[in-house]
């Protein structure tokens, strides 16, 4: 497995001397996908003198870009993640996350159905963007404190398989899976479409090895689907200098 961890890119540089194998970055602050190239240069000049890559995107539409709903505009979203799956490759990228849950989430009285099927058709005008340039993108599944669809590793394979296109994937999250009381055995379940990680000590969202949370069960189960790909902590720091390391030496404790 590869670790890495969802920051700023602020952070590269240090991330590699711990022993970091990626760092994972916002879309709207690192790729800029409305912004002109002039500014996105700036983030490629960065990228180019680091010895780790941002391999990984989180954070990919805006709650303004709505993907459900009565007033979706294709054509801005079709541009919008056209530039980010392109400058995303050019400075490493592999995965962007699509959890987004600004975007997605069903207003009261919308049909779930409606939402289902805009879903589906984002994703696969996606996938025409990310397939172009060798780009993943991971369904995120969201737990019910924070979206009202597609919340469990179960929902995200059912629509990776609806859609059913090369560069959509799925990403099983420690944190979501936790609050929506999700049998670990929906990860091995979905060991074909599983492309991407997030973990975290899933009661607090905080740092692994911050408490004494067993990671066991969720270790096994990426195990038995045979994932040995990336793990991004996306969690909560108290000491982000101190706490990466113990992070990285938890995580590596289980493999």
């Amino acid at each position: 497995m590869r670790f890495g961890i969802c920051t700023d890119i602020d952070n590269i540089k240090f991330l590699a001397e711990v022993g970091y194998d990626y760092i994972e970055l916002g879309v709207r602050n690192a790729l800029m996908p409305e912004a002109d190239e002039t500014e996105f240069q700036k983030i490629r000049e960065r990228v180019a003198n680091a010895t780790i890559k941002p391999e990984a995107y989180s954070g990919f539409i805006p709650r303004d870009l709505r993907v459900v709903g009565d007033s979706v505009d294709f054509p801005r979203l079709s541009r919008y993640v056209e530039t980010a799956c392109r400058r995303a490759s050019q400075i490493g990228g592999k995965v962007i996350v699509y959890g987004s849950s600004g975007s997605r989430n069903v207003e009261e009285g919308y049909p779930e159905e409606s939402a289902l099927t805009q879903i589906a058709e984002f994703l696969n005008m996606s996938a025409d963007h990310a397939e172009k340039h060798g780009i993943t993108i991971v369904i995120e599944p969201i737990c019910l404190k924070e979206g009202n669809i597609l919340r469990t590793v179960s929902d995200g394979l059912a629509m990776a398989k609806r859609v059913n296109r090369k560069g959509i994937k799925v990403l099983a999250d420690l944190y979501h899976i936790w609050q929506e009381n999700e049998p670990m055995q929906n990860i091995v379940d979905a060991a074909s479409y599983l492309a991407h990680v997030h973990i975290a000590e899933p009661v607090k969202r905080s740092f692994p090895g911050n408490d004494d949370f067993d990671f066991t069960d969720f270790f096994t189960a990426l195990k038995n689907a045979g994932y040995n790909g990336r793990v991004s902590c996306e969690c909560k720091f108290n000491n982000f200098d101190t706490d990466i390391k113990t992070a990285l030496k938890t995580m590596k404790s289980y493999i």
